[in-house]
């Protein structure tokens, strides 16, 4: 905060000498400066004035711009060509007004060709579910019976193999039969194993599929068919979608902020698994405006969601719209200044229309109020020697508030919050005492 009073300090004492700056002879007549001076040389004004108990609002300035809180890009559904367009950019609309009128003609070409592609499919559905499942059922045992002469087999090769492998190891044992012949011997054993292994789920799994046969109707052409007329279904839904309706409508109220197609430019539909549909408009609702603007981190820590604040535009620069903090971005982003700023979210009401987007706004919002406090101007303090200390001049006892000279002692005092107008005072004062402020005033005087 003593950062920030220094610059106003300075701001305050720039404004006293610019106001001192002497205006030039007009017409022959010279300009009387309060004091009598002549030439329009001011003088500092020092006056008293009285420590007092009150409220002091703590206000935090900003810039920033206005932004619509709503606004969407209109795509379509269905796919076509633009043969009308209704509206332009500027233009009101409400929900459900009429933006554009498509012609489908292909579209509603591939819709017939697939409902032809889903009757076929149908037809051959049909057919399936007619036809002798006996060619299916004979296949079935015949593969049932092969499962089980493959396992018969496999299992007569193991026997032989068990038998050829014991009569290995026990030469081996001897030392009558060497390492590789052993080795061999036992990895035929192990192979021989897992084809028996094999073979046996594949018995298993022709017994089920010959179960599963007996148990239904259908069989795997039924099935096939059935998957072809389904996929078909689903096809001929897609097209449809993609015709959609050939009146594309607002979702929304609101202004046209942008039109990004015209008559005889081709609309995507959202549908399109590939691009997901070209904006046709963009449209902004208006009637509430949010600000953008950014905060440094001096001040950020006094901002809450829900404080009240006014927000002015320079297209209006009479009117105060209300409005309130609504979001803080928790990430601050460094500004040029090298300061870090933050993001705060303004809401603001907008029914008059008044407020467009990208407007410059200066907004203030009201961080706190404190009440009760002993204020004094903010002119009226000075730093003090020793560092980070402030000092205030207040009259002494028996002196005259009258008397810009009057005897005054330097007092060392506890400063608080500021609106850069009045300071609180937390140490060093009572209710009551007066303290010096220095001001600058200029009374100019125009000759006729």
């Amino acid at each position: 905060m003593w950062r920030r009073l220094g610059f106003v300090l300075l701001a305050l004492l720039v404004i006293g000498v610019i106001a001192g700056i002497i205006i030039k002879q007009k017409d022959g007549k010279g300009i009387i400066s309060k004091g009598g001076s002549k030439g329009g040389e001011d003088e500092e004004t020092e006056y008293f004035e009285q420590a007092r108990i009150g409220d002091l609002k703590i206000v935090v300035e900003a810039t920033g711009t206005t932004e619509p809180i709503t606004d969407i890009e209109v795509k379509s559904e269905a796919t076509g060509r633009i043969t009308d367009f209704f509206v332009e950019e500027g233009d009101r609309i409400e929900t459900g007004d009429v933006i554009c009128r498509l012609d489908q003609r292909n579209q509603q070409l591939l819709v017939d060709q697939q409902e032809i592609v889903l009757k076929q499919a149908r037809l051959r559905y049909d057919e399936a579910r007619n036809a002798t499942s006996e060619t299916t059922r004979a296949s079935l045992e015949t593969q049932l019976e092969n499962a089980g002469n493959q396992l018969a087999a496999a299992r007569d090769n193991l026997q032989t193999q068990q038998q050829s492998f014991e009569r290995i190891e026990a030469l081996y044992e001897k030392d009558w039969a060497t390492q590789q012949e052993y080795d061999n011997a036992r990895n035929q054993l192990v192979s021989l194993r897992s084809s028996v292994a094999s073979a046996e789920a594949s018995l298993a799994l022709a017994e089920q599929n010959l179960r599963a046969f007996d148990e239904s109707s259908n069989d795997n052409s039924i099935s096939l068919a059935r998957l072809s007329y389904d996929s078909a279904g689903v096809q001929l839904a897609e097209a449809r979608k993609q015709l959609g309706d050939s009146e594309i409508a607002s979702p929304i109220s609101g202004i046209v902020l942008e039109k990004l197609l015209d008559v005889g430019d081709s609309v995507v539909s959202i549908n399109s698994s590939f691009s997901g549909g070209n904006t046709i408009i963009k449209v902004a609702d208006l009637s509430r405006i949010k600000v953008r603007t950014y905060v440094d981190e001096i001040d950020i820590g006094k901002i809450k969601v829900g404080q009240n604040a006014t927000v002015e535009v320079d297209a209006f620069l009479e009117k105060e719209f209300s409005g309130k903090v609504t979001n803080i971005y928790p990430q601050g982003v460094q500004a040029g200044s090298g300061l870090i700023n933050f993001v705060v979210i303004i809401e603001v009401d907008n029914e008059e229309g008044l407020l467009l987007g990208n407007m410059t706004a200066s907004v203030k919002i009201e961080a706190d109020v404190l009440r009760d406090v002993l204020l004094i101007p903010l002119g009226a303090t000075r730093a003090g020697d020793k560092p980070d200390t402030n000092i205030v001049y207040r009259l002494k006892e028996g002196g005259e508030i009258t008397d810009s000279k009057a005897e005054t002692e330097e007092i060392e005092v506890r400063l608080g919050d500021t609106d850069y107008y009045d300071i609180i005072v937390l140490e060093g004062l009572e209710e009551g005492d007066y303290v010096k402020v220095r001001g600058f005033e200029t009374q100019i005087q125009f000759g006729g």
